[in-house]
């Protein structure tokens, strides 16, 4: 029985992006927390003084006296808590993907195909006779290394994924062509027992 591990290096780019997203989470926090409550006290400083000739001397000498720069604000106090509520946002689509991501990082760990001539099956229970392969998808081995074995029996149509971004590749090819060489020999014989048909008629 040829058994091909999980490759947790394919799946670590997921635990990279959860960690990018717990990064991003605090930086919005600390903007959400920090950042911009503080700019919404200067704007609404700004936004309290009368709006007359002297307002801009009267903010010069307010921002001095709190150790703020004298430039005038660049957005008003609505806009900043736009901001602070566009930031919360960000947090709960951050937390959400983080999630995700950690949850395809952790899950695959531990799991497995196996297979031999007779059957191939998965850590997840899933298992398929040779016997009822009846096609097979290459179409993205070249590319991405996966191949779809069709299976039609008993249970109806099923299909059996080979994978070897995720699992060892070694190993994942040589079930692939313990897979061709069986849909061969059943195409052979069909057209065998098909050929021997019409010859009786």
């Amino acid at each position: 029985m040829l058994r091909a591990d999980v490759q947790t290096s394919f799946f670590r780019r997921f635990l990279w992006i959860a960690i990018a997203c717990v990064v991003g989470i605090a930086w919005c926090v600390f903007d959400a927390q920090v950042t911009y409550p503080k700019k919404q006290v200067i704007a609404e400083a700004y936004e309290s003084l009368p709006d007359t000739e002297d307002r801009d001397a009267e903010w010069t000498q307010l921002a001095e006296q709190n150790g703020w720069s004298t430039d005038k604000p660049s957005k008003s106090s609505a806009e900043v808590q736009a901001q602070i509520f566009n930031q919360y946002i960000m947090i709960a689509i951050c937390g959400v993907v983080g999630c995700l991501m950690l949850l395809k990082w952790y899950l695959p760990r531990g799991s497995w195909i196996e297979g031999n001539e007779i059957q191939f099956t998965d850590s997840r229970g899933r298992r398929v006779v040779l016997d009822e392969l009846e096609g097979m998808d290459l179409s993205r081995w070249e590319e991405k290394g996966i191949a779809v074995l069709r299976f039609s029996g008993d249970q109806g149509a099923r299909k059996f994924v080979l994978d070897d971004f995720k699992y060892d590749q070694e190993v994942t090819g040589q079930l692939l062509e313990i897979a061709k060489e069986k849909l061969h020999t059943l195409q052979s014989a069909a057209e065998t027992a098909e050929s021997g048909d019409d010859g009786n008629e």
